[in-house]
């Protein structure tokens, strides 16, 4: 059986590219057919909007749908070669119609939709050393408005366990000293401290509150080469 969860692990879909790809969208799901096994087959391929995906297998000409590719035991060249052709489907649409990046949590998720959606721009893991770490930068400029990254919690001062995703802003210095509190708004981890804070993306602030933040941030680097 396919591995699809590891061909898709640590990867974001991009519903944009994934339409552009040729997918429809209809009953809360994306699906496309693909031909396979010399036009004997059809691979269908379903992905939800979180972009889980999953395909079913159906006859070309009878539309009925081949059982035995589901079956988790079945064995035999034929089986492994219709697994084969999905999962270079699979392979070819996670490289294609996805993004890769270390960010799991809701909110850093919604937050990085907001700025695609408003900016046209994503995440870029600029540092091999850094991999968790990514910079966002105003189009078409080298200046950054925000960094999003994994970092341990005691890395800002949190007397907790585990990791924590941050995202660092821009803001002017009277702003950043009024907000930092050391529990929902925190001294900019690896950057200027009178100019930048870092925030948790857990739901502690609202997405709105984040948001207008960000969009001071990006307005602030963009007016300073403007």
């Amino acid at each position: 059986m396919i591995d699809i969860v590891a061909i898709f692990r640590g990867r974001t879909l991009d519903k944009d590219k994934l339409l552009q790809y040729g997918f429809s969208f209809s009953d809360n799901r994306y699906t496309k057919d693909f031909p396979i096994m010399e036009n004997q087959y059809i691979a269908r391929i379903s992905i939800s909007p979180d972009g889980l995906a999953d395909f079913n297998i159906y006859d070309a000409e009878s539309n009925e749908e081949y059982i035995p590719a589901r079956n988790h035991n079945a064995t035999g060249v034929f089986i492994g070669d219709i697994h084969m052709s999905c999962e270079q489907i699979f392979k070819d649409i996670s490289a294609k119609c996805y993004h890769s990046g270390p960010f799991k949590w809701e909110q850093t998720k919604r937050i990085l939709r907001f700025i695609k959606d408003s900016y046209n721009v994503e995440p870029e893991f600029l540092w091999s050393r850094l991999p968790e770490a990514a910079a966002i930068r105003v189009s078409g400029k080298r200046q950054w408005f925000a960094a999003s990254m994994m970092i341990s919690k005691d890395k800002i001062g949190l007397d907790e366990d585990g990791f924590a995703e941050i995202i660092n802003l821009k803001n002017e210095p009277e702003i950043v000293a009024l907000k930092v509190d050391g529990k929902n708004v925190f001294p900019a981890y690896h950057m200027n401290k009178k100019h930048w804070y870092t925030l948790i993306l857990d739901d502690r602030l609202s997405d709105d509150e984040i948001i207008e933040m960000v969009i001071k941030s990006y307005e602030l680097v963009k007016k300073s080469f403007s």
